[in-house]
């Protein structure tokens, strides 16, 4: 419908399809802006920079929950060596026999019930004081039969050691073939003390050593007059790449169950030497070793210690007085 009207000689026309014939409205359009390369790399370039901030922090946070691990583990065996004690009136001795041997059975194999281990202790045969002989007899057997020493007990090992949870079959058969024949093995990071002077030749044993535990050692609380705080009992060794020392519950005597403080307090996995590796403690946390006191507590001693007050902390009853 169309509708025609004059004004003052204009002539207007209305009607919907005029209506429609009125020009489109104009539609803006808003375009997606992404991100150009300079912020894209400035945003990486951030990202790496906190990333490099952080993994050292995250690292540190590692190495101190391994470090409280490791602590931890001491702190069992101290508490099992002290029930051992109150048991039996006095603590185990550090190995069970001197060479020529068929392998002796460590101070460690006597706490196993006081660690909440005692199937474990179960199986060992003590009445065989070969010990070697006593595990080969299990595990040769036909079917075979459980025994202590072919599985792990973590409590025996440093977290940090990167050899930790290793495995070694020993004797001729074995990767180490100049180890004594007792079987699969595995070592640990944790010695006894035996004093301030190791056995001669390497590694030959101790008897009537100055500190806690030594070959056929019957060391009882009593025996501290130095005092217990006073006196270290069990310390920090790194296990060596070739597993062939430091078998916890059947081995060798010095070296493999206990070992003195002659060499000092000094890092021992790059020592230029076997000896400088077996026969001192050391650790794979950084600057120093964790001990066991006399009377539980758990120690950290650096490296840089005293050379003397070290060994004089070495001793049971050596009358020296120590500040640490």
């Amino acid at each position: 419908m169309n509708t025609t009207f004059r004004w003052f000689g204009t002539t207007r026309t209305s009607s919907s399809a005029a209506k429609d014939a009125s020009p489109p409205t104009r539609r803006h359009h808003r375009r997606q802006r992404g991100f150009t390369l300079i912020e894209l790399l400035v945003v990486i370039a951030v990202i790496g920079i906190l990333v490099s901030l952080l993994l050292p922090a995250v690292q540190q946070a590692r190495a101190a929950a391994r470090r409280t691990q490791c602590k931890n583990n001491l702190k069992q065996i101290g508490l099992a060596l002290h029930n051992y004690h109150d048991v039996h009136n006095v603590l185990p001795m550090g190995s069970s026999s001197q060479p020529p041997f068929d392998g002796a059975w460590g101070m460690m194999s006597h706490v196993l019930p006081y660690l909440e281990l005692g199937n474990t202790y179960q199986l060992i045969d003590f009445e065989n004081s070969g010990c070697c002989s006593a595990i080969k007899i299990l595990q040769n057997a036909t079917p075979s039969r459980p025994d202590p020493s072919s599985t792990p007990i973590n409590v025996f090992y440093c977290p940090d050691d990167v050899n930790a949870n290793a495995q070694l079959l020993s004797g001729p058969t074995g990767p180490s073939p100049n180890t004594y024949d007792c079987g699969l093995l595995f070592p640990g990071d944790y010695m006894g003390v035996s004093g301030t002077t190791e056995g001669n030749p390497g590694c030959s044993g101790i008897l009537n050593g100055k500190g806690t535990f030594y070959s056929m050692s019957t060391t009882r609380f009593r025996d501290f007059t130095d005092g217990m705080s006073q006196t270290l009992i069990i310390g920090e060794r790194g296990i060596p790449s070739d597993l062939g020392w430091g078998w916890y519950l059947c081995g060798g005597t010095e070296c493999e169950h206990y070992i003195s403080t002659e060499r000092g307090l000094s890092p021992g996995k790059d020592a230029p030497s076997w000896q400088g590796t077996l026969r001192r403690f050391w650790s794979w946390h950084h600057g120093g070793a964790h001990f066991i006191m006399g009377d539980g507590s758990v120690q950290f001693f650096s490296y840089s210690m005293d050379f003397d007050t070290y060994q004089n902390l070495s001793t049971r009853n050596g009358g020296e007085v120590v500040s640490f």
